[in-house]
């Protein structure tokens, strides 16, 4: 049992079911990309929003090849791009090249932590966005 497309130009092409379930099937796994793809953006939006409160803070980033800069936050993006300025490396000996850079960009996928102060998180606050995203809204 199969289908036929016939084309205006007389070409015909013969469709199996399984390759229409197939094709249903990778739809359905684009859908679901999609949407796995929307929840990593809600929570990017959250800490976008909280990471901007935070703006004049003193911050500790960690990035994935494990240096950490501490400085004070300049900005944030959505894509959680972070600039710092009035920077100094935290362990200066194992990373002296970095001993001048006063003022740094640091792109969102290579950050591992940010520490921040424990006086600037208000964690009530943080918990209600947090409830209010997994709600969906």
């Amino acid at each position: 049992l199969g289908y036929e497309l016939k084309l205006l130009s007389g070409k015909v092409f013969s469709l199996q079911p399984s390759l229409l379930n197939l094709r249903a099937e990778e739809g359905r796994n684009q859908s679901a990309e999609k949407e796995r793809e929307r929840e990593r953006n809600n929570g990017k939006v959250l800490f976008f929003s909280y990471f901007k409160d935070l703006v004049g803070q003193e911050v500790t980033v960690e990035l994935k090849n494990d240096l950490a800069i501490r400085g004070t936050l300049h900005s944030v993006d959505q894509y959680l791009n972070i600039k710092l300025e009035n920077t100094r490396v935290v362990d200066q000996d194992k990373y002296p090249h970095m001993l001048s850079v006063r003022n740094c960009f640091i792109r969102g996928s290579v950050v591992r932590y940010v520490q921040l102060p424990p006086d600037g998180v208000d964690v009530d606050l943080l918990h209600d966005a947090a409830r209010r995203e997994a709600r969906g809204g």
